[in-house]
C-alpha cells in the first residue's frame, strides 16, 4: 500500500464488476470470479446492447488495470493480476496508449490517464515513456487537489522524477517535466532553467519549438522573481531597472500585478505602488496582503476614506483578520466614527489568540477614546 492509496479509494465508482461463472488461469480452473471493467464501458455497452455472448479481453484488461490503480489489495486481486500477466506487457502497454486522453484535457480525463498509467506502475508494467507520461498528467491533476493530498502527490512525483533524471539528466522530455513541476510551485527561475536545459537537449524542431513557447510564457514571471530577490538583497538600483521593463506588460496577472506594486512598495515609490496595487484589484485578487498593504499606503497619503473601504473590503473576504479590524479600528477613532469603532473594538477583543501586540494596543486605544466611545 503506497502513500497516494486512500486518495484513489475514493474512486473505486469508477469500476463494476462482472461475475465470469468459469475461467482458467494458468492451468487452474476458477468459478465465479468477479472481474473489474470500467463503469462507463459497461453502461455505454449496456444502453447499445453490444455486450451479447462475448465481451473482449481488452476490457478486462483495461478493469484489471483500473482495479490495481485504485485498489490494489482488492479481493481477489492475486488472481485477476495472473490473468494479465498471461498477456504479453507490449500488449497491455499499447492497449492503455489507445485509451489515454491527449486532447480535451478535462478533470475526468485527466483522472483517468493517471488512474490506468498508475495501474502499469503498481504492476511494474512500465517503459520509461509510460513513466514520463504518468508523472506528466500528475503534474496536470495537481490543480485540482487540496493541500493535503497536494503535498502527497508533489512527493511522488520528485521521487519517480528524480529516478527518471538520475538515468539520464541530458532527456529533454524529463528537463521539461521537471520545468511543470517547478512551474506549479511558482519557482518560476528554477521551471525556466530547467526549459532552457531541455531546449539545449532537443533536436526536435517541433519540441523546440513547444519549449521556446513556455519559456516565452513565463518571462514576465521570472523577471519578477528575480526583481524580488534583488529587493531581499537591498540591490534597488537593479531592482528599478527590471521594473521599467515589466510594468507596462500587457500580459500580466493579478499576482504580476501585486507583486510590481509590492516592489514599488519596498522602494518607497508610493503612488506607483497604488498604482499596481489597484490594477491587481481589478482583475479580482484577493490576496489578504494587498488590502493591508494598500490600505496603509491610502492612509500614509493621507486619503483616510479610501483606506478605510479597502480595510472594509479586505473583511468582506477575511472576515475576522486581527490586522485588517485593528486598522479599520484606528480610522473609525480618527474619522470620529465612534459608534463602529465600539462595536469593533468589542469584537476584536473576542477573537482567540489574538495578538499580544494588538492587543495591548486596543486596550490602550480603547481607555484613550474611553469618553467618546461611551457617549
Amino acid at each position: 500500500m503506497d502513500n497516494l492509496y486512500n486518495y484513489f479509494l475514493r474512486y473505486n465508482e469508477k469500476i463494476n464488476f462482472l461475475t465470469i461463472k468459469n475461467i482458467k488461469i494458468e492451468n487452474r480452473e476458477y468459478t465465479n470470479i468477479d472481474f473489474p471493467i470500467n463503469s462507463k464501458v459497461l453502461l455505454k455497452n449496456i444502453k447499445e446492447n453490444t455486450f451479447k455472448n462475448e465481451i473482449s479481453t481488452k476490457y478486462f484488461i483495461e478493469g484489471i488495470i483500473l482495479l490495481n490503480a485504485i485498489d490494489s489489495s482488492f479481493n481477489n486481486i492475486e488472481i485477476l493480476n495472473k490473468f494479465l500477466n498471461s498477456f504479453k506487457n507490449d500488449t497491455i502497454i499499447n492497449i492503455v496508449k489507445s485509451k489515454l486522453y491527449f486532447k480535451n484535457l478535462t478533470f475526468d480525463n485527466i483522472l483517468y490517464n493517471v488512474l490506468i498509467l498508475r495501474g502499469l506502475v503498481v504492476l511494474n508494467k512500465i517503459n520509461d515513456y509510460i513513466k514520463k507520461l504518468y508523472i506528466k498528467n500528475l503534474i496536470m491533476i495537481l490543480d485540482y487537489l487540496d493541500e493535503n493530498f497536494k503535498a502527497l502527490f508533489l512527493n511522488e512525483i520528485k521521487l519517480e522524477l528524480s529516478k527518471l533524471f538520475f538515468k539520464n539528466e541530458n532527456d529533454p522530455y524529463i528537463n521539461i517535466l521537471y520545468g511543470d513541476l517547478n512551474l506549479k510551485e511558482k519557482f518560476y527561475i528554477k521551471s525556466n532553467s530547467f526549459y532552457v536545459r531541455a531546449l539545449n537537449f532537443s533536436n526536435d524542431r517541433f519540441l523546440k519549438e513547444n519549449i521556446s513557447n513556455k519559456i516565452s510564457s513565463i518571462k514576465v514571471k521570472v523577471e519578477i522573481e528575480n526583481l524580488l530577490q534583488l529587493i531581499d538583497k537591498f540591490q534597488y538600483e537593479k531592482a528599478l531597472k527590471i521594473l521599467s521593463t515589466i510594468n507596462d506588460d500587457k500580459n500580466l496577472d493579478k499576482e504580476d500585478y501585486y507583486w510590481i506594486a509590492y516592489s514599488y512598495n519596498k522602494l518607497n515609490e508610493t503612488n506607483l505602488a497604488i498604482k499596481y496595487y489597484e490594477k491587481s484589484l481589478k482583475l479580482n485578487a484577493d490576496f489578504l496582503n494587498i488590502f493591508i498593504e494598500l490600505g496603509l499606503l491610502y492612509y500614509k497619503i493621507n486619503k483616510i476614506n479610501k483606506a478605510l473601504k479597502i480595510f472594509e473590503d479586505g473583511l468582506n473576504i477575511y472576515i475576522d483578520d486581527e490586522k485588517l479590524m485593528f486598522n479599520k479600528i484606528i480610522l473609525e477613532l480618527k474619522l470620529n466614527m465612534f459608534e463602529k469603532a465600539k462595536k469593533d473594538i468589542d469584537k476584536i477583543l473576542l477573537y482567540e489568540d489574538l495578538d499580544n501586540t494588538i492587543m495591548n494596543d486596543i486596550l490602550y486605544l480603547k481607555n484613550l477614546y474611553e469618553n467618546d466611545l461611551n457617549k
